[in-house]
């Protein structure tokens, strides 16, 4: 793969909307052949269908269906987009004389929104520069030759040949910064105000405290679950009534999760929800080749913290 996959994103995976390794297995020569003919396809389309298209440099052909208000805000890459789509592949005539024809590939988000972490070349080339097109609340028609799309390899699923041209119909709704990714889901899960530090944890007490308190340096007993604002899973936890140890100071821990249990008393439980900037940053948490943690992600960790030493 180009880039990591992220796990919470598996069945894009499947339909196929993230980037895979595009590079040309067949010569210079054969690769520029098959855009020639992604490019008059795609213009032989956009005439029968009506289409008046724009053009960028990369070869992506593009319309804006409806527009957005002329401030309404822009995509960022390393926010969370929420859009929806129709995917199409383009199908050549069988005969010179014959149209290019649409084949509907993907529907399972065509009502449905995809939220995804907008991480920089982890889309199809094309659909990320369409995106970045687009403004909130807009919709747009992107037709992308195989070398924005799925290349000489085709899709994972097998769905998308090699070398063939396709259609988006996207909806951009959202572009949330992680501030706002926060609020509205401290609002979403009807977790109460929190206290807000000047770091940017949020800290939600959920249990009265003991009299017993700690410094740094402890090492604090503790059950935990954390997880993805987007997801149910948890991405690590404590079993049962097992805990793990954790040593104040000594810089081995995620700044977030450290702020909140500093904050915290023996027998105190609370939920600590803090920006990537607390956790783990623009790179993110990969196991395996796989993104258990997207970069810029925050999270949402609920901690009991059980004795001190």
């Amino acid at each position: 793969m180009r880039t990591i996959q992220i796990a919470l994103f598996s069945l894009l995976v499947m339909g196929g909307l993230v980037s895979c390794n595009q590079s040309a297995v067949d010569p210079l020569e054969a690769e520029s052949e098959a855009f020639s003919k992604n490019i008059d396809d795609i213009k032989s389309y956009a005439t029968t269908k009506g289409l008046s298209l724009s053009t960028t440099a990369s070869g992506l052909h593009y319309v804006i269906t409806a527009p957005a208000s002329a401030t309404a805000k822009q995509p960022v890459i390393g926010e969370e987009i929420e859009f929806t789509y129709v995917q199409y592949i383009l199908q050549s005539p069988t005969s010179g004389t014959g149209v290019v024809t649409d084949k509907v590939v993907d529907t399972t988000y065509a009502t449905k929104s995809v939220y995804y972490p907008f991480v920089d070349n982890s889309l199809l080339s094309g659909l990320q520069e369409g995106i970045l097109l687009m403004r909130e609340g807009a919709s747009a028609t992107l037709l992308m030759p195989a070398r924005l799309a799925y290349g000489s390899q085709g899709s994972v699923s097998g769905t998308i040949p090699a070398n063939t041209p396709v259609r988006f119909d996207v909806k951009l709704k959202r572009s949330r910064s992680e501030d706002q990714q926060i609020s509205e889901y401290i609002t979403r899960t009807n977790l109460g105000t929190p206290e807000v530090t000047s770091s940017g944890l949020r800290f939600i007490r959920t249990s009265s405290p003991t009299s017993t308190t700690y410094a740094p340096g402890a090492t604090l007993a503790v059950r935990y679950n954390g997880r993805l604002l987007r997801s149910v899973a948890a991405f690590d936890s404590t079993s049962g009534t097992t805990t793990r140890d954790f040593t104040l100071g000594n810089s081995s821990i995620i700044k977030g999760f450290e702020e909140g249990l500093a904050k915290l008393k023996v027998g105190e439980k609370a939920t600590l929800i803090f920006p990537s900037s607390l956790g783990y940053g623009a790179a993110g948490r990969a196991a395996n080749g796989v993104y258990v943690i997207p970069p810029g992600a925050p999270l949402r960790f609920d901690v009991e913290v059980v004795s001190v030493r």
